[in-house]
């Protein structure tokens, strides 16, 4: 088995800040999965549809793309990517917008005006996360940058917004962790 590498945390900081908020809004929503050799870190990315509703019986579509970056990649995975579009209308808190992570609505108090976003957010197998979130239209402003540590396994949840497709997929990266994504499977069923 290939022992997972992880770059250190200002590497991770910059690539989300810089490299995922510099790709065309045109392209996005764009996942994109990272593997790190010790040296040098690798990338390469997929369209995902966010689009539309599915059924709970209908495969996630960040699970599946993160399937086919794992394919591309290889083994040795430590997280994946995520670059999209929030709508400014989509910051209001009303049920239909529940899916957007705490982390957006975060930053967005902390840039100036009220207008779409460009969020990019990455975590890696352990669950870290960093987040960098500009304006849509004031890209030349730095980004508002968030990191969040790694929680215990004991206080793991599945929650309605986005990102947690994106945190299931990288926790997935580490086979330590499987156990503990099945008991919150098993747990989410009614």
């Amino acid at each position: 088995m290939i022992a997972i590498h992880y770059p250190d945390p200002e590497s991770v900081d910059e690539i989300t800040a810089r490299y995922l908020l510099s790709l065309p809004t045109t392209l996005m929503p764009m996942l994109y999965g990272f593997r790190f050799d010790g040296r040098v870190i690798d990338a390469d990315c997929a369209a995902v549809d966010l689009t539309g509703e599915r059924s709970e019986y209908e495969s996630n579509p960040i699970h599946l793309r993160a399937a086919d970056l794992r394919n591309i990649l290889g083994p040795g995975m430590f997280g994946f990517g995520l670059v999209f579009v929030v709508f400014a209308d989509q910051l209001a808190d009303r049920p239909e917008n529940r899916h957007i992570p705490e982390q957006v609505r975060a930053a967005a108090e902390q840039l100036p005006g009220e207008s779409d976003l460009i969020v990019a957010a990455i975590i890696d197998a352990t669950g870290r996360q960093w987040w960098a979130v500009v304006g849509r239209y004031l890209t030349e402003l730095e980004p508002v940058r968030i990191h969040l540590p790694a929680t215990p396994p004991n206080q793991w949840r599945i929650t309605p917004a986005l990102d947690v497709s994106l945190w299931t997929a990288a926790l997935a990266l580490d086979e330590a962790n499987h156990p503990h994504l099945l008991r919150l499977r098993t747990a989410s069923r009614p």
